[in-house]
């Protein structure tokens, strides 16, 4: 049986005054019978079934590693094992969260939208929600989290704001990346360029700044810092005046973006998304350990001396980088349908491919790794129509609908733009960055000629870049960039 539609659809379900009539491919055979009551009433549309995408931040706490996936957090022990989850909001309900971040015996977790949630973790493998803490309720949206002076603070594009809602620091325009409380001063990173708060006056450059672990490796080494440039980053120690202790012998070069450092003793761990770097301070400079290389890296953290545990567009695992060990090598290893950049049927299942491999996606089961794809996957469709009416999508990913009565612009309610559209009878399917549209199209009561159009919608880590209807109706398949794949249905 195929599962999902084809452009060039072989089943189709076709609905009329008072008959229902069934039409297969190849011929005419129809089977009549009377239709009881109007059809029903498209109430809402759910999030079915979904699959792991891409793991993004994460947390580890002694022996329990906190990982964010979706709109869940997955509690798995120091040999990656799940333990427990726990889901912020039903599938489809919520966006996916984006940073996690512990203190004094509690995790927080921010949503895309900008919720944050705090845990009780005091029993690490069972947390319980102490509160949630609305979007906007501080005053802007929080796009990470970080502590200051022993209290959370969320990172709001220009502002820097505490859980109830004072600005603990600005910038003139660019984003917030860091800021730290030293020696009496307060530092904010914005835009690579390192402010002091009093008087805002400018220090230094670098992305990312933190307080250097205690160590005599140089004495005058008090920052570290990261910076991205061009073709790379640079990652070093600064001083106290926020200015390079040694470019020469204290400052290296790595490849790609820095997202994260992470300190331990006198060893730098280096997190960007070509892979990772461990530096180490020594009394001479600071040296390069070893280079794991990885693309679609997000984060990665210390579970204990010898083992690092990792996240990604490719899943999540664990490496072995002890000083026993002159390079690492992973160990526990868990692939998930991550940073998915094609996709399309095969009349059977969604294909997919991402730069970390290829996956085949049946309706409702877990997606499974394959080796190639045998046909070049096309391009979505940027436009349909059905029942006279056209939906297209320009270049830029804006949607216009035209119908009856004249176009319109239709946008996501989150903002941002549309990937791909599908029709079905009587509705079109669009796939956005935050999650999937339907427009349903109705006609008017009592006699109206005009058809209404109705918006349904649903949250999924987008962006959303291929749908496709079910053979039997009443939902689609989807695959999604970060989101992996998954199944949205309609209720009545």
């Amino acid at each position: 049986m195929l599962w999902l539609m084809r452009n060039h659809t072989t089943v189709r379900l076709i609905q009329s005054i008072g008959l229902v009539m069934i039409i297969s491919g190849g011929g005419c055979s129809p089977e009549w019978q009377p239709a009881a009551n109007p059809p029903p009433r498209l109430e809402s549309i759910v999030v079915e079934h979904q699959t792991e995408g891409t793991n993004r931040a994460m947390c580890v706490q002694g022996d329990v590693w906190y990982q964010l996936v979706g709109n869940q957090v997955l509690i798995l022990d120091e040999q990656g094992r799940e333990i427990n989850r726990l889901r912020m909001a039903p599938d489809g309900a919520s966006p996916p969260a984006i940073d996690v971040i512990a203190m004094d015996g509690r995790l927080a977790v921010l949503l895309g939208d900008g919720e944050i949630i705090l845990f009780d973790i005091q029993s690490p493998w069972r947390p319980t929600v102490i509160e949630r803490i609305g979007p906007g309720d501080i005053g802007d949206h929080g796009e990470s989290l970080t502590i200051l002076d022993g209290e959370l603070v969320a990172l709001c594009g220009d502002t820097a704001r505490s859980m109830t809602g004072d600005v603990v620091a600005r910038s003139d325009g660019p984003t917030l990346t860091s800021i730290l409380d030293q020696g009496g001063r307060r530092l904010h990173v914005a835009g690579r360029r390192i402010h002091r708060r009093a008087g805002d006056a400018y220090l230094g450059t670098a992305s990312l700044l933190e307080i250097a672990a205690p160590d005599d490796s140089p004495p005058d080494g008090v920052f570290v810092f990261a910076r991205q440039e061009r073709n790379g980053s640079l990652v070093g120690l600064l001083g106290e005046d926020c200015r390079e202790v040694d470019p020469e012998r204290w400052t290296l070069g790595v490849s790609g973006n820095v997202q994260r450092l992470r300190q331990r003793d006198s060893r730098i761990l280096v997190v960007s998304d070509r892979g990772l770097q461990m530096l180490r301070r020594t009394q001479t400079g600071l040296v390069r350990e070893w280079i794991w290389q990885q693309q679609g890296i997000w984060d990665a953290d210390w579970l204990n001396e010898d083992r690092i545990a990792v996240s990604g567009s490719m899943g999540r695992g664990i490496i072995h980088a002890g000083s026993s060990r002159p390079e690492p090598t992973a160990g526990v290893w868990h692939p998930t349908a991550g940073g998915l950049t094609a996709a399309a049927s095969d009349g059977e299942a969604l294909v997919a491919s991402s730069a970390t491999g290829n996956w085949r996606y049946v309706v409702g089961k877990d997606p499974q790794r394959i080796d190639s794809i045998d046909e070049p996957l096309q391009s979505p469709p940027r436009e349909a129509a059905v029942l006279g009416w056209l939906i297209q999508l320009d270049e830029h990913g804006k949607a216009t609908l035209t119908g009856p009565d004249g176009s319109q612009t239709i946008q996501p309610a989150t903002g941002g733009d549309f990937h791909c559209v599908m029709a079905t009878e009587d509705a079109f399917w669009l796939g956005h960055d935050d999650g999937i549209l339907l427009l349903m199209l109705q006609s008017g009561e009592e006699g109206a000629s005009e058809t209404a159009v109705r918006r349904l919608g649903v949250l999924v880590d987008g962006p959303v870049i291929c749908i496709e209807p079910l053979v039997l109706g009443g939902g689609v398949a989807y695959a999604s960039r970060n989101g992996g794949f998954g199944v949205v249905r309609e209720v009545y």
